[in-house]
């Protein structure tokens, strides 16, 4: 007396066989930065600029002033525009008195970049260029994730005048 059992197992061997063991990978945002080190006397740099291919940096925006929340609907006929974001390949923001982070855009991982050390006046201080080699933070991880690259040290030339 047949059970039906070799026909559930069958349709059981091909759905497995067809969806396999894949890995569902979670769609989960992430930012990719570059660090760079200003190595020497960075008191006359008033900014770092990340060039490539794809643009040049932007500072982040700074901070508004905290504003307190209005309870008052606004007027029916009255718009709402959202907040402008620039577009800019990187942004960049000073975490100390000699390391800029630049968060990279959405547009993908250069493998070149120019890096400026500029003046209040916009004069350049300093200027190289550097090839980069990105690796995946999590190296065994079948999905894509945020990707890293050694920092970069921009020299100063020490006949910089304040």
């Amino acid at each position: 007396m047949k059970t039906g059992r070799g026909i559930l197992g069958i349709l059981l061997f091909v759905t497995t066989g067809v969806t396999g063991c894949g890995v569902a990978c979670p769609a989960v945002g992430y930012i990719t930065t570059i660090t760079v080190t200003v190595e020497g006397d960075a008191t006359a740099v008033d900014e770092v600029q990340l060039c490539s291919d794809q643009g040049c940096s932007q500072r982040l925006p700074a901070e508004e002033p905290a504003v307190p929340i209005q309870t008052v609907a606004p007027e029916p006929s009255a718009t709402v525009s959202p907040p402008r974001v620039p577009h800019a390949a990187f942004f960049s923001s000073r975490k100390d008195a000699n390391t800029w982070e630049f968060s990279v855009s959405q547009s993908g991982n250069p493998t070149r970049v120019t890096v400026r050390a500029l003046a209040s006046d916009r004069t350049v201080l300093a200027e190289q260029q550097n090839d980069l080699v990105w690796t995946k933070a999590d190296g065994y991880s079948p999905c894509s994730g945020p990707t890293t690259t050694p920092p970069i040290t921009l020299k100063l030339p020490s006949s910089i005048l304040r």
